[in-house]
């Protein structure tokens, strides 16, 4: 069938391939690696412990998808066949790159059959969850939204208006774009934070240490954020690559917070002391973590001049600077905080003995600071330096 769409030149030809390419990872791949992982646990075969690429190949694959999958584009005869293998190497190497980032050098007792399990299950059973969840509640917060909202427009339009010109108070005030911040920021994290580590519940209650616990729901995320960035990017196919950068500076958020509650239930079914308020807390945060992630996504949209069901606005500018362009600065602060929180925790769950080495460095060097925060300093400084000279190569360019 995609050979026939190719020679006869069908415009749907690259949709189709993308998707009959996604149904075949999804249903050989990881329903191969299931079943064959089931078999071999049944034989009583143990599994190695996981090992993954180092971080710079990951990062160095997630370029060179974007570079040969933005070339196959353009060629119609090569791109339904070939684009879509690029699309999900691209989509699949920011969350693993995330993964890569905590698990470090350290492996511990989790193995490739529970990561890769749990990793599936979170691409499938978590994601078909998710979609239910999220298309059933909307039709209920869509009415509150439009019933509720109304009387207090007026008074946030003004609010918008003094603080931020006239152009951002409708675009922030817009029930379409009140309809997607509740559905994204709210409905979404509440939905997405509880369906993704269901699938690790059957093996929490096998691991011994927390450490093996948050790795093993970051590999639940992971698998989630893969699938999810394919359907993101291909929505919006024409962009597709700037879409997956922009996830990729979040790409922690998901893998983060399903390790949290992965960690919360691994203390339940342990029975551990003061579990469920840990529980608590670990899902609380990483809902906090993933509605800010989302809210500032909605944001950067909705000011950057995306639709919500009414007519395209213009960008907003504030003191000559989009208002996009500081929201995608925040986004990367964010995105580098959540890296940074992700190994720190992964870091002290960790056994003594499993503990990475401390990086040694010369009598003459002078680190008031950690490594991993001044890294992250540096690199908040490095955006903020640059952020002004991009937004005038933007402008003069674009």
């Amino acid at each position: 069938m995609m050979a026939v769409m190719v020679l006869e030149g069908d415009i749907e030809a690259l949709p189709w391939g993308i998707g009959l390419t996604v149904f075949l990872t999804v249903t050989l791949g990881g329903g191969g690696l299931t079943v064959y992982q089931g078999l071999q646990a049944l034989s009583k075969r143990p599994s190695r412990p996981l090992r993954l690429p180092p971080l710079w190949a990951v990062g160095g694959g997630f370029v060179l998808a974007l570079a040969i999958g933005l070339g196959l584009q353009r060629v119609e005869i090569c791109a339904p066949l070939l684009f879509p293998l690029c699309l999900i190497v691209a989509a699949l190497a920011p969350p693993l790159a995330a993964v890569v980032w905590m698990l470090g050098r350290q492996s511990g007792s989790l193995t490739w059959r529970r990561a890769g399990v749990a990793f599936v299950g979170g691409a499938t059973i978590s994601v078909v969850l998710a979609i239910i969840l999220e298309v059933l509640l909307p039709g209920v917060v869509l009415l509150l939204v439009l019933d509720l909202a109304e009387p207090v427009l007026d008074g946030l339009e003004g609010l918008f208006d003094a603080l931020a010109g006239r152009e951002a108070a409708k675009v922030l005030t817009s029930p379409g774009f009140l309809f997607a911040l509740v559905e994204l920021a709210v409905v979404a994290p509440l939905v997405e934070e509880t369906v993704k580590p269901l699938v690790t519940l059957p093996l929490l209650r096998h691991l011994e240490r927390p450490r093996d616990a948050l790795l093993l729901g970051a590999a639940a995320g992971a698998g989630f954020a893969v699938l999810e960035n394919v359907l993101y990017a291909t929505a919006g196919l024409r962009i597709w690559a700037g879409i997956l950068a922009v996830r990729a500076l979040g790409a922690a958020v998901h893998p983060l917070g399903s390790g949290l509650v992965a960690l919360g239930w691994h203390g339940v079914l342990r029975r551990r002391p003061d579990s469920g308020r840990r529980w608590l807390g670990g899902y609380g945060l990483a809902i906090g973590i993933h509605a800010l992630w989302n809210g500032g996504i909605t944001l950067l949209l909705a000011l950057a001049g995306a639709q919500f069901f009414g007519e395209m606005p213009p960008e907003v500018d504030v003191l000559g600077a989009t208002v996009a362009g500081s929201l995608l600065a925040l986004l990367a602060v964010e995105g580098v905080a959540v890296f940074v929180g992700a190994r720190t925790l992964a870091r002290r769950l960790a056994i003594p003995e499993e503990r990475e080495e401390p990086v040694e460095f010369p009598p003459s060097a002078v680190l008031p600071l950690p490594p991993d925060q001044a890294m992250a300093i540096w690199a908040l400084l490095c955006l903020l330096a640059l952020l002004p000279v991009g937004l005038a190569v933007l402008e003069a360019v674009w």
